[in-house]
Formats: C-alpha cells, sequence, structure tokens
C-alpha cells in the first residue's frame, strides 16, 4: 500500500520518476500530423532593376517537416537566368525541351511552421516576345508520400519600345529623376578586347544608337564622355531619360521613366544593338568579349572592368569574383 500511495502522490505533486509505460503514448510523433492542405507554393514576378524577378514562396504550415523537395522551374527560351537567390542553392545545368528551358534544384528539408524564399532573376534576350514562367515542386510527407504542388503559370511580355524625341531644358533632368514613382535601372559592359581600347569611339557608338532610336540628345561632355538623351515611348506613352556613359573601362546605359517594364525591353534593345555595333566594328572576334558587369550574387553594378583573370570586390556585398 505505501508504494502505490508514493504513486499516487507523485502524479499530485510532479515529482518522482516518470511512468514508463504513459510515457510511451505520450510521446508527441511527426506521423500524427495532419499535413493536408498545409504545405503551400505561391510565385510572384516583378521587374527589378534591368531583370525580372521571379520569387517562389514555399510554406509549410503544419507541425512536421517535409523531405526531398525537389522544384523544376520552367520559363521560355527568350529569357536568361542571370543568378539566384540564397547564392548558396545549387542548380542543374538548364535544359530545353519543347521551346522552353528548365532549370531543377533541390532542398533537403523544410521544417515545421517554416517557409523557404527562393528567387530567380531572367533578363530577356529578345524583343517582341511572350511566354509564361511556372513552377512545380514535389516532396516527401510526414506518411512517406511523394505530394506535387504546381503554380499557376506567370505572364511575361517582352515589347520593343517606340520612341519619340522630346526636348526638356538639360535643367529639367534632375527634376524628372526625383519625379514620384520614377523607375530605375541600368546595364553595364566590359568590353574584351587585345587592342588598346578606343573609349571615344565607344562613345560615338552610343550617341549614333540613341539617333538611330530618335531620342533627343538634351546635353553631352565630351570630356567625361557622358550625354543625356530624352524621349517618349509610344507604347506605353511615359517619358524616358537615358544617360550614355564610358567611366572605369565601361559602357554603360542608364535609363528612368514610370514604366519599368519598358525600361527593361529599352536596355535590352540598347545594349544588344551595341554589342553588334562593337562586334561589326572588328574590335571583338565573338560577343561572349563584351561581359555585363553585374555582380553573380547580389545584382549590383561593379564598379570597373577588371584585367583578365583579376578578382573584382563588388562593393555591395563585398564578395570577389572573376569575371573574365
Amino acid at each position: 500500500m505505501a508504494k502505490k500511495e508514493n504513486k499516487i502522490h507523485g502524479l499530485v505533486l510532479l515529482k518522482g520518476p516518470p511512468d514508463k509505460e504513459r510515457s510511451d503514448e505520450s510521446t508527441y510523433s511527426f506521423e500524427r500530423v495532419d499535413q493536408e492542405n498545409k504545405i503551400k507554393l505561391s510565385h510572384d514576378l516583378v521587374p527589378f532593376g534591368a531583370s525580372y524577378r521571379y520569387g517562389i514562396l514555399l510554406v509549410n504550415e503544419s507541425l512536421a517537416p517535409i523531405t526531398e523537395v525537389k522544384a523544376r522551374i520552367k520559363f521560355p527560351e527568350f529569357l536568361t537566368l542571370s543568378r539566384i537567390y540564397p547564392a548558396t542553392i545549387s542548380i542543374s545545368p538548364p535544359t530545353s525541351e519543347s521551346g522552353a528551358k528548365q532549370i531543377n534544384f533541390e532542398i533537403d528539408e523544410l521544417s515545421e511552421t517554416s517557409k523557404s524564399q527562393i528567387n530567380l532573376y531572367f533578363k530577356p534576350l529578345l524583343l517582341n516576345k511572350k511566354g509564361k514562367i511556372s513552377t512545380n515542386v514535389s516532396f516527401v510527407n510526414n506518411k512517406d508520400f511523394i505530394r506535387v504542388l504546381d503554380s499557376e503559370p506567370a505572364e511575361i511580355n517582352i515589347t520593343e519600345p517606340k520612341i519619340e524625341g522630346k526636348i526638356i531644358p538639360s535643367s529639367k533632368i534632375v527634376g524628372f529623376l526625383n519625379i514620384k514613382g520614377i523607375k530605375k535601372a541600368i546595364k553595364s559592359l566590359g568590353i574584351a578586347t587585345k587592342d588598346k581600347e578606343d573609349m571615344t569611339l565607344y562613345f560615338n557608338h552610343i550617341e549614333q544608337l540613341m539617333g538611330l532610336h530618335k531620342f533627343q540628345l538634351i546635353t553631352k561632355d565630351e570630356n567625361k564622355k557622358i550625354a543625356w538623351f530624352f524621349g517618349i515611348d509610344l507604347n506605353t506613352k511615359e517619358d524616358v531619360l537615358v544617360i550614355g556613359q564610358i567611366v572605369s573601362n565601361k559602357i554603360e546605359f542608364l535609363a528612368a521613366s514610370q514604366d519599368h517594364p519598358g525600361l527593361i525591353s529599352l536596355l535590352t534593345m540598347l545594349t544588344n544593338e551595341f554589342k553588334k555595333r562593337i562586334l561589326s566594328i572588328t574590335k571583338i572576334k565573338s560577343i561572349e568579349n563584351i561581359y555585363e558587369l553585374e555582380c553573380k550574387y547580389c545584382g549590383g553594378v561593379l564598379d570597373r572592368f577588371p584585367a583578365k583573370g583579376e578578382s573584382i570586390e563588388c562593393k555591395n556585398c563585398n564578395r570577389a569574383q572573376t569575371i573574365w
């Protein structure tokens, strides 16, 4: 009887050694957790600088983890993947099938009541193209069953700008850049050539290219190799400012407008045509000799075009990289 009284006394006062038989019954098990409709996939596609950011959000609202998470992203062939964030995620080389590219990546585990955000950055290669980006995710749930989630396709449309020159006083440029809602983007290029670089020649080609597309030259500084151009995009009816400059061995196009997708299309058009011009004057053997000076980790513009084999540190994220 004394032993039984001690046991009851321990339960009431929460003292003494636990009852081994009862502890097995109360052990928490992930297998008992209901995960149905608690693993969710969403996405968004937004302009980001001179690229489009495709964000994937996988949310585990259940009280148990999921494992062997495998993602497959399909996107049009007129896009190229420039980077992925977090940069620690390893992706497979893109494959092509039926007019679309596909990349794959894996996540070992997504813990209970947690989420994972993956951002992919795409750059247009061509104009006047339409397509869709979609995501398929498979995973193993807590009952060892494979489940699959599909996202609704995100549509992307790259339209060639149609510019008409517009005159404004040079004193109005700063005010235009400070207008509420104005968007800005930049493309920065480095040309790898064995010949001594002729920056004056490159600057002249910038001016010729802008004139070809009917931009109005507002003002320029020949010594500093910088020029300001203005126009209106007839597709969007939005004013557009473009600055073309040569700085730190870089050729740069900086653009500003209220319409962000239009800026991305415009910068794609200008850099594609500039590259063709440099190729046509036999300064380089291939378009591949022209490098986009964007940090592969954060997307920031590198402050100069480094020499071949030279490591350069991004001033934005402080990570070193070699461009060529």
